[in-house]
């Protein structure tokens, strides 16, 4: 049995998906954007509770650039018919209109022209920080939501922009916790308007937050809900079938991906259903899945073969050798070992259980055993060898894995290894 409160993770956000709600929809209801939609950078966060371990979930590549590619310039906030300067309203659904067709620079434009002729209105705010965003100036469209939620704290549909800025495009921990704390302001108005899907959104982004922040029974739970919403929305069910697999579930984790892959190509479900085909040391099939998800998404999927296990314990032990005398002092104090992939035993002991992706392990000695026995130390080839790219990441990633156990043995707990960046 583990020692559950000695033990803690290390979680990569994973974010790429978008979802499609046009800004002349929202212009007409309420003069506002959609939310923002890109992929987050990948960042590492600590996760409290559970074994000690460091984690990087497989999907650490960089997403392709999936945003609509602009159009031509059009003219930006054209002058009205006698050449009076445009009303609030027009230069609202100009914007919306530029947002739509990928004209963001135009859309930004206007929506600035916006908040000249009306400082207080929020939608020209929420305009502006969503054709931000798009243009990746992730910083000033933080900036524009807050003055448009310093006007109305709780305009919903700002919140949920919000959200999905934090969630998907900066994903630290902090940025979860915020992004959580905005769709539980949102969600009371949301269901008071009756807006199922902005609603659904809501819990999608929820279960996003929650899954990168080591929640995934509760990701698992509100991404249930985004898809009782809306059975056809493909992002959630596919994010359902992350926090099954998160979960350790992986017969029903299978299940939901092979009915996503089935009904039209996703690089993510058959990336997933390659890791589940690997732990169950189908090679063949998960070869497969692999090369589908890199001919789907070369980008976000490329080639890198996992070095032999001879290969790997070359590097692992080059690596040992450059630690600090301290470090090494603690792997000697350790059962230290090199495994392909972490036991389903190791992971499902916590509540919720470790992520299947974990790097690497520190196993303290069970409860009741004598004084002679030693903890484990663990680091998994396959999970390293995908979280790097090219063999000074991989060397990089072997020797912050290492410090990390050894910090957890020497009694550090989570929140002093990632004030150290481990």
């Amino acid at each position: 049995m583990l020692d559950k409160p000695a033990m803690t993770e290390m979680r990569c956000c994973h974010r790429v998906f978008l979802f499609a709600a046009t800004a002349v929809a929202l212009a007409a209801c309420h003069k506002q954007t959609s939310a923002t939609n890109a992929a987050v950078p990948v960042q590492k966060a600590t996760v409290a509770g559970g074994p000690s371990a460091s984690i990087a979930k497989p999907l650490d590549a960089p997403p392709a650039d999936t945003r609509p590619q602009p159009h031509p310039p059009a003219a930006p906030c054209v002058m009205t018919a006698g050449g009076r300067d445009p009303a609030l309203p027009d230069l609202l659904e100009q914007a919306a209109r530029d947002f739509e067709k990928g004209r963001y620079e135009n859309a930004l434009e206007c929506a600035r022209e916006a908040t000249r002729t009306d400082g207080s209105s929020v939608a020209a705010h929420h305009f502006r920080g969503a054709a931000l965003a798009e243009l990746g100036h992730v910083e000033e469209a933080r900036t524009a939501f807050a003055r448009a939620l310093a006007i109305d704290p709780d305009d919903p549909e700002v919140l949920r922009s919000s959200a999905d800025l934090h969630v998907r495009r900066l994903g630290s921990r902090d940025d979860l916790e915020l992004a959580l704390q905005y769709v539980k302001r949102a969600l009371p108005r949301a269901q008071k308007g009756r807006d199922r899907s902005l609603i659904k959104e809501l819990h999608l982004l929820q279960a996003m937050a929650l899954d990168d922040l080591g929640r995934p029974g509760d990701a698992l739970a509100a991404a249930t809900k985004a898809v009782e919403l809306d059975g056809k929305d493909r992002e959630a069910r596919r994010e359902k079938g992350v926090a099954l697999f998160e979960l350790c579930r992986f017969g029903e984790a299978k299940s939901e991906l092979e009915k996503l892959t089935s009904e039209e190509p996703d690089a993510w479900a058959e990336h997933y259903l390659g890791l589940i085909a690997e732990r169950g040391q189908d090679d063949v099939a998960a070869a497969a899945h692999f090369a589908r998800a890199q001919k789907l998404d070369g980008e976000s999927f490329k080639p890198a073969a996992a070095p032999s296990p001879s290969a790997f314990a070359r590097v692992v032990q080059e690596e040992v050798s450059r630690l600090p005398a301290d470090i090494q002092a603690g792997l000697k104090r350790s059962n230290f070992a090199l495994v392909d992939l972490p036991d389903v035993g190791d992971l499902t002991a916590t509540d919720p259980p470790l992520s299947p992706g974990i790097l690497g392990l520190f196993r303290p000695p069970a409860d009741g055993s004598n004084d002679q026995e030693k903890p484990a130390i663990f680091l998994y080839r396959k999970n390293l060898a995908r979280a790097a790219h090219n063999d000074e990441e991989l060397r990089r990633e072997v020797r912050d894995t290492l410090i990390h156990e050894v910090g957890h043995l020497n009694g550090e707990d989570d929140d002093q290894l990632r004030d150290r960046g481990l």
